[in-house]
């Protein structure tokens, strides 16, 4: 039993500083501030990990919308890189929300921004945002939640009344009333509308809002160049429309902008926005139509080749059928001669007989009329074998069906 209580003891002993070591915080900064109505600003929802490498967090925050509307979130420099849930807002819910992590090693830090969150005022009070929700897990391969605060943040807002017009000076001192906030970094602006794509040699516009009568900073990057740099100033409104000074080329820009103060203090960067610049459609279409051009002509080349092939073959088989039909007209030929011979050698022997009184005359042009005709037959024998032969070869060669020697019948 003491060795259980030992071990208890020690496991307690050992736990303790871990767990509270992993103590994570969610948070709003700035915690509080006077606002005008319809005068932007910007607050960021980061995080303290407590001393832990964490690779996710998620929140609901609420915020009175009687008195705030949502802007705009910016989460373009965020600690996060990935996002189970994008950052998404309800004007009429009074509701912002986010899921987002990163890959191991995670983030370990004190003030990791997660998103940023532009407000404008539109009623005098006091708008409460906190959070109703949330969870902070930590980077330890088990997903352990070590969220141990959330702490919110409460604003001011006042409705802005019209100047009146300014006394004349006098060397007194100047009183600062309660109501007159001095901003050291001012809030960034918003870029609200800009063309997803571009067709090149068309104008860049883009437009957002900024602080009334600000003076702004715009900023233009194409592909890794090194950004031109533009100032506008904002209406009364705060509202900004820019139109780049060049013609855009192909390419993908990137455009973003900053407030400047009174003072000359240079606000954060608005979130980045791209833009991508192509070529017309005339040329777009010219492209389409090379390639399909070089489609057809291909197609074309190819059948220009099989019906050349088919030429070459046709030609051949009526070579072949020319050649075979010589041949055989030659072997008819042969044939004809050799019995015109036969009859011809005939009559010159019948004439003989009729001729010849003696019996030994008759047996003398008999013998002589014999080897006449032999010599004869082996000659018509020859010639009719020679181009029989001749027609084999040529059917052989062809593969097709011929007839040999044998086939013919030969008579004396």
């Amino acid at each position: 039993m003491k060795r259980s209580y030992l071990l208890i003891l020690l496991a307690w002993f050992f736990m303790v500083p871990i767990s509270a070591a992993a103590q994570a915080t969610l948070f709003i900064s700035p915690a509080s501030g006077v606002y005008k109505t319809s005068e932007f600003f910007s607050v960021l929802v980061s995080v303290n990990t407590g001393g832990q490498p964490i690779n996710a967090a998620s929140a609901v925050v609420n915020f009175d919308n009687t008195l705030l509307d949502v802007a705009s979130l910016g989460y373009s420099q965020s600690i996060f890189t990935l996002w189970t849930e994008e950052p998404k807002f309800s004007n009429a819910g009074g509701t912002i929300r986010f899921s987002g992590g990163l890959p191991s090693p995670g983030y370990i830090g004190a003030n990791g921004s997660i998103l940023r969150v532009t407000f404008k005022p539109k009623a005098s009070g006091q708008a409460p945002v906190v959070f109703s929700s949330g969870s902070v897990l930590a980077n330890d391969g088990k997903g352990t939640n070590i969220l141990d605060a959330m702490r919110a943040a409460t604003f001011s807002t006042i409705v802005a009344l019209p100047r009146s017009p300014a006394p004349p000076a006098t060397p007194t001192t100047p009183v600062t009333t309660p109501f007159e906030i001095t901003e050291r970094t001012p809030a960034p602006p918003t870029i609200t509308d800009w063309p997803k794509e571009l067709e090149e040699g068309s104008v860049l516009t883009v437009k957002g809002l900024g602080h009334p009568n600000g003076k702004l900073l715009i900023f233009i990057q194409k592909g890794s160049n090194e950004p031109i740099v533009e100032e506008r100033f904002a209406g009364s409104d705060g509202r900004f429309t820019y139109n780049f000074s060049k013609t855009v080329s192909t390419g993908l820009y990137r455009v973003w902008a900053k407030t400047v103060s009174a003072g000359g203090v240079i606000g954060a960067s608005s979130e980045i926005v791209t833009i991508e610049v192509i070529q017309p459609l005339f040329f777009r279409i010219g492209t389409i139509a090379i390639n399909y051009a070089s489609v057809v002509i291909t197609l074309l080349a190819l059948i220009v080749l099989l019906l050349m092939i088919f030429a070459w073959v046709w030609w051949r088989v009526r070579k072949w059928q020319e050649r075979q039909g010589i041949e055989i007209h030659e072997s008819e030929k042969a044939l004809h001669q050799g019995f015109e011979k036969l009859r011809s050698g005939l009559r010159k022997y019948i004439r003989y007989i009729t001729k010849t009184k003696s019996v030994e005359g008759i047996k003398q042009r008999e013998t002589a009329t014999e080897a006449e005709l032999e010599k004869e037959l082996k000659d018509i024998e020859g010639g009719i074998e020679k181009e029989i032969e001749d027609v084999s070869a040529v059917t052989k060669n062809k593969g097709h069906k011929h007839y040999g020697h044998d086939e013919f019948e030969h008579r004396p």
